[in-house]
């Protein structure tokens, strides 16, 4: 795979766009679920945490208004050099600083946004903003992971994600999940091998907030929201033991 965000030098530790698309890109099993969800409510999708455009792209294909929103630039940038000349715009913003000027009938976190957001202070804030932006009728859907979850580390399965740009290649390891009381910590080693051979190499953690759906169910209510219904997606490192849960306004 080639080709760099907005045309940006690549050196050590690499190019964030590939890091994004090894480790985020490949997963395709919930698009279908997502363009279900756009063509149950057209007329505007907005894509939380878009990243590359691994969602966004595909639902603008079928035809839908798209707003991706992110909090790197560099992500957005390849996703609109990506989009072509589909109806993709993009935001760069905090979730909980969301401000579009418009409601929207559908938004979307379709990965686990929820759980890199603070804890609880940070969901209400995110989803306070999103319940701005609903229209009467339209639904916030959003994947967090399903508890009670297992205590105890994991071994994934040790198969690299792996992106070439421009002679660079990015190779993303899974190597462990530790879940414990206060959060989960899933941690990949990342190996960048240059055009001349030379490799370094680094570890990358992502720590995710775990809570309970009926937690959720009260941040919700506290934004604004209320849900209405949940379904479960395909296991996969990313999306082990995850639920898709719907929220719509209250009291509308």
């Amino acid at each position: 795979m080639s080709g760099s965000a907005a045309g940006t030098a690549i050196s050590p530790p690499g190019d964030p766009v590939a890091w994004h698309d090894a480790e985020n890109g490949g997963f395709a099993a919930d698009i279908d679920l997502w363009l279900r969800l756009a063509s149950e409510r057209p007329g505007g999708f907005v894509d939380l945490g878009a990243g590359t455009g691994r969602i966004a792209i595909p639902v603008a294909g079928a035809g839908h208004r798209v707003v991706a929103v992110d909090t790197e630039p560099l992500l957005l940038d390849a996703l609109a050099d990506r989009s072509g000349d589909r109806d993709v715009g993009t935001v760069c913003c905090d979730v909980r600083s969301l401000d579009l000027g418009r409601r929207y009938p559908l938004i979307a976190a379709p990965m686990q946004l929820l759980h890199i957001l603070g804890g609880p202070e940070g969901r209400v804030g995110a989803m306070t903003a999103v319940a701005a932006h609903l229209e009467a009728g339209g639904r916030f859907s959003a994947v967090v992971l399903e508890e009670p979850l297992p205590l105890g580390t994991g071994i994934p399965e040790p198969v690299p994600d792996v992106r070439e740009v421009e002679g660079w290649v990015h190779s993303s390891l899974p190597t462990e999940i530790r879940i414990g009381e206060g959060g989960i910590v899933m941690t990949r080693l990342r190996q960048l091998v240059g055009p001349d051979g030379a490799m370094t190499e680094e570890r990358h953690e992502v720590h995710l907030d775990r809570f309970t759906l009926a937690e959720l169910d009260a941040e919700a209510e506290a934004a604004g929201l209320w849900v209405v219904g949940a379904e479960r997606l395909p296991s996969t490192l990313e999306y082990e033991d995850s639920v898709v849960v719907h929220m719509e306004l209250r009291d509308v």
